[in-house]
């Protein structure tokens, strides 16, 4: 890429200013949450987005891809040849020669700049790994408790959960937890094991060390009993985010990926006690382009 793409390369991190690229031809690559938002963004300022997804539909006669506007959904990006010449997977029948800018939204490495080797604290926080460790729940650096890491949990309802994380954290530190956490042998055990894992599926990734998904309810419920919240009405709080979660997702799939994400505007009326909710479905005036 470094040899023949002749254009701005750039990470998602450095994005700011949809604006920034008004008459250009952006190539995002990546469409988990990150390329999804920003291929729609830029969509109404470049001249064309492509959004490059390994987990692309099938394409169509003559391998074409989808096309929703000014974005095309292509498969998974394979080489660049010399004169900034893209190609896609092998099915795919375009290869674009005019791409002014490769946004890379490959997703983000946890960084604590403010620990290094004169804090005295062992941390492994490896580039590539998205794994924090020795970590126990992880929450509570595993041999020094009084040391926490909120919010690394992803792909869960955020700030319910990092709440039920900070309650839990406050308990330990009040003395009202129902339990103290276990004997440093136990943390760094647990700590160790959840490092290895891969996180919660089967095979596991190390870069999934932190992911939650379907398995985030009952971490709150965890958080919540080691907080000392958990009762019925907790109970009720959790499984309503869960149903509410569930109905938002699958209200999401087989969107086109950068194309209009109407979905968020719908609102929830919780009824906590029943575990259940109401919508109110915004309406949207303009309607979407086709899909070719």
């Amino acid at each position: 890429l470094q040899e023949n793409f002749k254009g701005k390369v750039m990470h998602s991190i450095e994005y700011d200013d949809p604006a920034d690229f008004a008459d250009k031809v952006v190539l995002c690559i990546g469409a988990r949450a990150s390329g999804e938002d920003l291929a729609r963004e830029i969509s109404a300022h470049a001249k064309r987005v492509y959004l490059s997804d390994s987990a692309c539909r099938p394409l169509g006669d003559g391998g074409q891809p989808h096309t929703l506007g000014n974005v095309t959904w292509v498969p998974r990006t394979m080489k660049v040849d010399a004169g900034s010449k893209i190609h896609f997977d092998n099915s795919c029948a375009i290869a674009p020669s005019n791409v002014d800018v490769v946004v890379f939204c490959s997703g983000y490495n946890y960084n604590f700049p403010f620990i290094n080797e004169k804090s005295n604290l062992e941390l492994s926080c490896q580039l590539g790994e998205r794994r924090v460790s020795p970590l126990y729940e992880q929450l509570w650096h595993a041999k020094y408790p009084s040391i926490s890491f909120i919010g690394l949990p992803h792909s869960v309802v955020p700030f319910p959960a990092f709440e039920l994380q900070a309650e839990a954290i406050v308990a330990q530190y009040t003395g009202s937890a129902p339990e103290p956490l276990p004997p440093l042998d136990e943390r760094l055990e647990r700590a160790k094991a959840d490092a290895e894992s891969g996180g919660p599926n089967d095979p596991g990734r190390i870069i999934d060390t932190h992911y939650l998904g379907s398995h985030q309810w009952d971490y709150c419920r965890k958080m919540a009993r080691m907080a000392g919240l958990y009762d019925e009405a907790m109970e009720n709080f959790i499984a309503t985010n869960k149903i509410i979660y569930e109905d938002a997702s699958q209200r999401r799939k087989g969107l086109f990926p950068g194309g209009p994400d109407d979905y968020r505007a719908n609102c929830y009326i919780r009824d906590n006690e029943n575990q259940s909710f109401q919508m109110v479905v915004n309406k949207v005036v303009k309607e979407p382009s086709s899909v070719a």
